[in-house]
């Protein structure tokens, strides 16, 4: 499938994924970015996908492996909360720590590309709407969704790394 049919039937595309993440229950913002995740997975496969059968199938597919990818996530979260022991936040070393991160967490925001970083902000810390932030722009909500999620998993590639 060429990068031109793709974006042809992308917004058909997202609706169907938006359907399948909601029918497992969760909510609309999450679906959307579940959605966004699986047409991001879908545009890295766009040239191996033969025709538009195969693309409706690997949505309802796709869509439900990240649906399922991020029940595993929260729970293994929510499991690990429960067994790890709570830092005491008063120790000066643990401010020290919260801040070098925060320090190193705003150079990495300053780091990405102009565009995505002020999605990422208006979203995270003036809490717009998507809508609100494409009308801000003059883009459309699907390009500020994924704009928001490539700097989303920009930076969590960038934390994973320096965890390491």
């Amino acid at each position: 499938m060429t990068q031109e049919e793709f974006v042809h039937i992308a917004n058909e595309m997202r609706v169907k994924a938006v359907s399948v993440a909601r029918q497992f229950g969760y909510a609309l913002d999450d679906a959307e970015d579940i959605a966004q995740d699986a047409m991001l997975k879908l545009w890295c496969l766009h040239e191996t996908i033969l025709d538009v059968v195969h693309i409706k199938a690997l949505v309802s597919i796709t869509t439900k492996h990240v649906c399922i990818d991020r029940w595993r996530t929260i729970h293994i979260h929510e499991d690990m909360g429960n067994t790890m022991p709570i830092v005491d936040e008063d120790t000066m070393y643990d401010h020290l720590e919260y801040a070098e991160l925060e320090q190193w967490l705003g150079k990495q925001i300053d780091s990405l590309p102009t565009t995505s970083r002020i999605v990422l902000t208006m979203r995270q810390l003036e809490h717009r709407e998507l809508s609100e932030i494409a009308d801000i722009l003059g883009i459309k909500q699907t390009s500020v969704s994924t704009l928001l999620a490539r700097a989303r998993n920009e930076l969590m590639n960038k934390l994973k790394r320096r965890n390491r």
